[in-house]
């Protein structure tokens, strides 16, 4: 397989703590995979009609969010895996902690093999910004953001705990 190659943009944005403007870096994508796009990739070398796929598909998917609805983890196989999840602030003391402070989110963790992907992907500044597109020699790496970041800034909550299955 080839390596990934994923073009960054420079864009402005304001510092959440500081109110200050800076700069931030963000990843332009390639678009988006549309269902019926991935329906038809799923389908060749196979014998199984794209309808067939497609129901299949839905299935999943339907499966996939009412597990989440009921709070399970769930397994997406070599793509990785989604929690529910929460975040809050820190706090000394364990009384300081109100339920009215923690937000419900939904966490998402790469397979193995997708994360190895992205983490490894060689960056060159997109076309269009103050720098051309310009190879880096530089070791290249992800973002610090635990869903790997892409177009959005910042991640999907804590991490999971020990309960993982």
């Amino acid at each position: 397989m080839a390596q990934l190659k994923l073009r960054v943009k420079k864009a402005s944005s304001k510092n959440p703590a500081t109110k200050q403007m800076g700069f931030v870096a963000r990843v332009q994508t390639n678009g988006t995979a549309a269902f019926d796009d991935i329906v038809k990739e799923a389908g060749h070398n196979t014998t199984m009609h794209k309808a067939e796929l497609r129901m299949a598909f839905e299935l999943c998917i339907e499966s996939v969010a009412e597990m989440l609805k009921q709070g399970y983890i769930v397994d997406l196989g070599p793509i990785g895996k989604l929690y529910p999840s929460c975040s809050a602030g820190w706090y000394e003391k364990e009384e300081d902690m109100k339920l009215s402070d923690v937000k419900p989110s939904l966490y998402y963790r790469a397979g193995e093999e997708v994360e190895a992907a992205i983490k490894s992907a060689k960056l060159t500044w997109a076309k269009g910004s103050e720098e051309e597109e310009e190879d880096d020699d530089t070791p290249s790496g992800g973002g610090d953001t635990p869903s790997g970041g892409g177009d959005e800034p910042g991640g999907g909550g804590d991490e999971p705990g020990a309960d993982e299955d």
